[in-house]
C-alpha cells in the first residue's frame, strides 16, 4: 500500500484517553506474540503484541485511541498491514497537521514497537540498570520546567545504540510515565526532533568521552529555541550540522 493513498484518522478531532482505565479482558502470553510480524499482520496481531507489551512493560503506557489512529483508509479487519511503516507515518502526518498531543501518543506506541525487534522477544524480565549519558534542563520561567535524563535502554546493544530519555517535572517532583526510545541509528538527520537530537548528542558525548555536553552549547548558542517540553518534539534539527563540526 503506498503511503500517499492513506489518510489517517489524525485529520478528526481526537481525543486522548490519558490515563483511561481501558478493560483489560485477560494478559496475552508471550507464546501468543512468537510469532508475530508487525512489518505484514493483522489489526487483531497488531493490538495482541501492544497488549503484551503494555500489561508486562509499566514504562510503556499508550491509549487505545493511539492504536486506533494507525488504521489507513479502507481498513480491513482481516487484512495484514506493515504497521511499523504505518505507525511511523502516522507520527509525520501527526506533525504535519500540528496535533502534538497526538503525536506525543504516537511516540509512546513507537517505542512498544521498538521492542519487536529487539532479540526476537527474548525481553529481559529485570528492571534496567541506568547508566546515565546527559541530562538538561527545558523550559521554565511560566512554563513548567523539566529535566531531561538520557541513558542506555535495556536493549542498547554496542551495535544497535538505543537511549532512553525520561523526562522529570521540577515543578511538580514525578516522572512522565513514558520515557522516550530513540534508536540511534534510525533518526533521520536532516530533520530530527529535538529530543532525537538530544539522545544523540548525550550518546556521541558519551562515545567520544567528552565531559562537556553537547546539547547544552547548542540550547545556549541560540540556534534552536525551546521553551517548553512540547518543543523537544515540535521543533527540528539538522544533526548533519553538529556530525560536521564535531
Amino acid at each position: 500500500m503506498e503511503t500517499t493513498d492513506i489518510l489517517f484518522r489524525t485529520h478528526l478531532n481526537y481525543q486522548i484517553e490519558a490515563n483511561s482505565d481501558e478493560e483489560q479482558v485477560r494478559q496475552v502470553t508471550r507464546d501468543e506474540i512468537e510469532n508475530i510480524d508487525l512489518h505484514r499482520c493483522t489489526f487483531s496481531d497488531f493490538k495482541t503484541f501492544l497488549a503484551y507489551i503494555r500489561d508486562n512493560y509499566p514504562d510503556h503506557y499508550f491509549s487505545d485511541a493511539a492504536i486506533e489512529a494507525v488504521k489507513p483508509t479502507g481498513f480491513n479487519e482481516n487484512e495484514k498491514y506493515d504497521f511499523v511503516s504505518l505507525t511511523d507515518y502516522a507520527k509525520h502526518t501527526a506533525i504535519t497537521i500540528g496535533n502534538m498531543t497526538l503525536f506525543n501518543e504516537l511516540q509512546k506506541l513507537a517505542s512498544a514497537i521498538e521492542l519487536s525487534n529487539i532479540n526476537q522477544y527474548d525481553f529481559d524480565p529485570q528492571p534496567p540498570v541506568y547508566e546515565e549519558l546527559g541530562s538538561c534542563v527545558v523550559g521554565g520561567a511560566n512554563i513548567d520546567a523539566y529535566k531531561l535524563t538520557a541513558y542506555f535502554h535495556e536493549s542498547s546493544t554496542k551495535e544497535r545504540p538505543i537511549v532512553a530519555v525520561r523526562s522529570y517535572s521540577i515543578g511538580t517532583k514525578t516522572y512522565l510515565l513514558n520515557p522516550d526510545i530513540i534508536d540511534i541509528h534510525s533518526i533521520y538527520k536532516p530533520n530530527a526532533t529535538l529530543m532525537e537530537a538530544f539522545a544523540y548528542m548525550c550518546y556521541e558525548d558519551y562515545r567520544q568521552h567528552r565531559t562537556s555536553q553537547s546539547f547544552d552549547r547548542l540550547l545556549i548558542s541560540g540556534d534552536v529555541d525551546v521553551e517548553s517540553l512540547e518543543d523537544m518534539y515540535s521543533n527540528h534539527y539538522d544533526l548533519r550540522v553538529y556530525d560536521r563540526t564535531n
